[in-house]
């Protein structure tokens, strides 16, 4: 349990020893992948509620101390006035855009991976070099555990992705990307995942000209330049 939070709800798991830092970067493989999942949907399953799944790798992505944590926890809700915080949060949580956008990812030409319903699609979204990992459909947890197909795809597809960036964004060094991961759980049923590699940074054009005043994302390439680059490393 995570004692430092603003989350009313905010637990991890972690495995128990510190992991050399090529093993960190790629999450251990599939084998430890699939572990950390199915504890995660041991945690969800008792709590069936709306939940977010974030991971950090390095540095840069926000993880300053090189220990592995999958941070489980419930979204902060707004806590002003009740008129108010409807009103901000209507237009922050756009689910309806939320769902077209699934569905486009869903359709995407820039399939990177698939595996049964589920598939891997680069978009660069918020950073350069972003993709995500959606669903053809919802999947209810409240199946056998080891027999749900999402369970195995999704740490599949995971192990495939973090493995493929760390080979075709591998730096001068020799050093694996750093990234981000987020993984959005509601009413038992996995809705998307995000893996986020750290390959630029933001500058003030994003921070505050696009998030303020309505200017664009400038990525330093397209999805489809990320795309054909881990193509060739597949």
């Amino acid at each position: 349990e995570n004692l430092f939070t603003p989350q009313e709800y905010h637990t991890m798991v972690i495995p128990p020893k510190c992991w050399p830092e090529e093993e960190l970067r790629v999450l251990g493989g599939e084998e430890k992948i699939t572990e950390a999942i199915e504890n995660i949907a041991n945690i969800i399953l008792k709590r069936p509620g709306e939940l977010w799944v974030q991971v950090y790798v390095g540095v840069l992505a926000g993880q300053n101390i090189p220990h592995l944590h999958y941070h489980i926890n419930e979204p902060v809700k707004w806590s002003g006035d009740e008129t108010e915080g409807e009103r901000r949060l209507e237009e922050a949580l756009d689910l309806s855009a939320e769902s077209e956008l699934l569905t486009q990812l869903a359709e995407s030409p820039l399939k990177l991976f698939r595996e049964a319903n589920l598939v891997v699609a680069v978009e660069s979204i918020a950073r350069v070099g972003q993709c995500f990992i959606v669903p053809a459909e919802e999947w209810p947890l409240d199946q056998p555990r080891g027999s749900l197909p999402w369970l195995r795809s999704l740490a599949r597809l995971l192990a495939k992705t973090t493995a493929l960036y760390a080979k075709a964004f591998e730096s001068k060094q020799g050093l694996a990307t750093e990234f981000q991961l987020f993984f959005k759980f509601e009413g038992g049923c996995f809705i998307y995942g995000s893996y986020l590699p750290i390959l630029n940074h933001l500058g003030s054009t994003e921070t505050a000209g696009a998030l303020i005043s309505g200017g664009p994302f400038i990525h330093p390439w397209s999805p489809e330049e990320t795309l054909e680059r881990l193509q060739q490393f597949v």
